[in-house]
């Protein structure tokens, strides 16, 4: 535990509200010594959500006393410097009119995902222009520079530029081509097209890719940068093998991989499609008897392959790819060149140093997918340079068995003696559906008519409310706090819906945090705000724990192309914040990196702003996405410690400033609750 005293609990950030530069300054102590803090303003964080006073704001009158990792006292300076016992070592901190907090936590983000997504050629489009340069000089590790010519930028505004610099990169694994985080929702095509051109792109992205000569005799992989959908050209199903593979699987195993149950219908598919070649062109038919047996041959039940019409009578597979489990079967065939999460330790520890550096002390991943993640997490908390916690969510369907006879998952709480504290997970994470902006979001009423996603009707569902059910029973009979992936209001209701079905069954598990991540899309057309009034009813009656975490970079980065893919309606209410906040609905803000960088005091600025950019026009302050829902700094503030604690079932420990909680500060230049 001493390094975690000494960098994590008692070691002070000077930040600079909503910036990315940083100085810091430590004060160690041992568990026989006292810290004794005072001379600035002390926001302890732990009033209720209806609490309107500043009860909880100390003023430069006030001090905090920490004895080893723990806070002791908060009280007036006098008071809390004669609680000290006589002949005790004692260190003293001047805050000199600054303000001090509760550590952040960054309650959903992927850190293995982002450093490793960091190794391809980088395809993500600019930030706006007041974020760009600080993201370039904070997260340097992540960011590559792209020359682009006739562009006074080094960063990307249309997919047209995006793609031609993955042609100009050399060939990485295999020969592949591998991009990551090029975004049809916002780059548009080029400088001369409306983002509805971008519609074909989507319909039919292997032939936008054919284009360039590199791309005709090489694979190409594309990561959006939702991390839901990915871009592949023809010759990427060529080199993976699945072009005339023989359907071979057996409906048990299928069965055993998936955890889903077949109907005889689809057990009778199974004996029928045995031996029969998987095309990669044909007809119509034949194309959508390809894709079926392609979705049981390669097991992925909450993924797609789209197809499409290439010329008169012949139909291909698109290139477009619909979650993760959908990428597995052409990236199969770099499994022994991809790099191993133990290589990347020393870039993550660099990851998290500059997420420290922002004021993270508890980082939540939001994925732990698989056995080697995990353990090398574990050697990480060992690690005498690990700069913050790493809470982590298994998810539900993770390849958790290093031999046949062990395939159980562990609880690690929160306080251990194994990890130094710095390793943890104790909750699981399910994906109801897909990306919002991907246009795969589960939605009760179809996507605009008007809009890019015209064609994709209401989405994408992965999980119906039963599979949901069915998929998370076991985790809530043991116990296990639950976090579910919802985007679309649809995947919402299914979510909510089956979570109320297990409160209702196991008693103990209607006690821990249940939360919605993302929760973007509030409702309908007719009833935007449908979302929250069910949150509400649900924590009344056998849900009283559940809430939501918002990417509020939602509106700060997609705000304006959300009015293109959703109508105006719908999407000036993304992240109700202010009505979830005003319906007692404890909410957290998070980035998702690599989907948004991760600046905890960013998510303060773009919540009580709700400032939103239109691509390509990045320069200003932005524009407000319905500032009917911003929250005040102290909301937000509270959105970034307490609610998150709350939510990974930590806020006995962290989360605000109180006597007996862990000595996990942040402290700023200025008082952000002032505004």
């Amino acid at each position: 535990m001493k390094y975690v005293k000494y960098m994590m609990l008692t070691s002070l950030f000077l930040l600079v509200a909503c910036s990315g530069n940083t100085k810091q300054t430590s004060s160690k102590t041992d568990n026989d010594n006292y810290l004794f803090i005072s001379g600035g303003n002390i926001l302890t964080m732990q009033g209720s959500m209806g609490d309107s006073s500043k009860k909880h704001i100390y003023d430069e009158d006030y001090a905090l006393l920490v004895k080893g990792d723990k806070i002791t006292a908060i009280g007036k300076s006098t008071a809390v410097i004669n609680s000290i016992p006589d002949g005790s070592q004692v260190e003293y901190l001047d805050l000199a009119g600054r303000t001090l907090l509760p550590g952040f936590i960054e309650p959903h983000a992927h850190l293995q995902l982002t450093v490793v997504g960091a190794e391809l050629t980088n395809l993500m489009p600019c930030l706006p222009d007041k974020y760009q340069k600080i993201y370039e000089q904070g997260y340097g590790l992540l960011y590559k520079e792209n020359n682009i010519p006739g562009s006074d930028k080094n960063c990307l505004l249309y997919l047209d530029d995006a793609m031609d610099v993955l042609a100009a990169s050399k060939p990485m694994l295999e020969g592949w081509y591998l991009g990551n985080g090029m975004d049809p929702s916002r780059m548009l095509l080029n400088d001369e097209k409306s983002l509805n051109i971008n519609r074909e792109f989507l319909a039919y992205p292997a032939k936008f890719l054919q284009d360039r000569p590199a791309f005709k005799t090489s694979p190409v992989f594309i990561l959006d940068q939702s991390g839901h959908l990915a871009y592949v050209n023809q010759m990427a199903f060529k080199s993976a093998g699945i072009c005339n593979y023989k359907f071979n699987i057996k409906s048990q195993d299928y069965e055993s991989k998936t955890g889903i149950s077949l109907t005889q219908a689809q057990i009778d598919f199974f004996n029928d499609s045995q031996g029969k070649p998987i095309l990669c062109a044909g007809s119509k038919k034949q194309m959508q008897l390809s894709e079926q047996m392609a979705a049981y041959q390669y097991a992925f039940p909450d993924g797609e392959w789209g197809i499409v019409e290439s010329k008169p009578g012949l139909w291909t597979f698109s290139g477009l790819l619909k979650e993760e489990s959908a990428f597995y079967p052409l990236l199969n065939t770099l499994k022994d060149s991809i790099i191993m999460p133990e290589s990347l330790e020393d870039d993550m520890i660099q990851v998290l140093n500059v997420a420290s550096q922002q004021g993270v002390t508890t980082f939540a991943e939001g994925g732990g997918s698989n056995l080697e993640l995990i353990n090398n997490y574990k050697q990480m908390a060992k690690r005498s340079d690990m700069p913050a916690r790493i809470r982590t969510l298994y998810t539900w369907d993770g390849e958790w068995c290093s031999e046949p006879s062990d395939c159980s998952i562990e609880k690690v709480p929160f306080v251990n003696s194994e990890y130094n504290s710095l390793f943890s997970a104790e909750g699981i994470k399910l994906w109801a559906d897909g990306s919002t902006q991907g246009c795969s979001g589960d939605l009760s009423e179809a996507y605009s008519k008007d809009g890019l996603c015209k064609s994709y009707d209401k989405g994408h569902q992965n999980y119906t409310k039963d599979q949901i059910e069915q998929n998370l029973r076991k985790y809530a009979k043991d116990d296990w706090y639950i976090h579910i992936h919802a985007n679309g209001d649809q995947a919402i209701k299914n979510s909510v819906a089956a979570l109320k079905e297990l409160s209702s069954t196991y008693d103990s598990f209607a006690e821990l945090p249940s939360v919605l991540i993302h929760s973007t899309v509030s409702g309908g057309q007719s009833d935007p705000l449908a979302i929250p009034a069910l949150i509400e009813q649900a924590r009344n009656t056998n849900l009283p724990n559940l809430s939501s975490s918002h990417l509020i970079g939602h509106v700060a980065y997609w705000g304006d192309s959300f009015k293109n893919e959703l109508g105006n309606q719908r999407a000036k209410n993304i992240d109700p914040t202010k009505t979830e906040w005003d319906k007692n609905i404890p909410l957290s803000l998070h980035s998702d990196m690599s989907i948004t960088p991760l600046y905890p005091l960013w998510f303060v600025e773009q919540a009580v702003t709700r400032n939103t950019w239109s691509y390509p026009e990045l320069e200003g302050d932005g524009k407000p996405l319905n500032s009917a829902e911003t929250l005040t700094p102290y909301q937000a503030l509270m959105s970034i410690t307490i609610h998150p604690a709350m939510q990974h079932d930590i806020d006995d420990e962290v989360g605000s400033l109180e006597e007996g909680k862990l000595a996990d500060m942040v402290v700023l230049a200025t008082n952000p609750s002032r505004g």
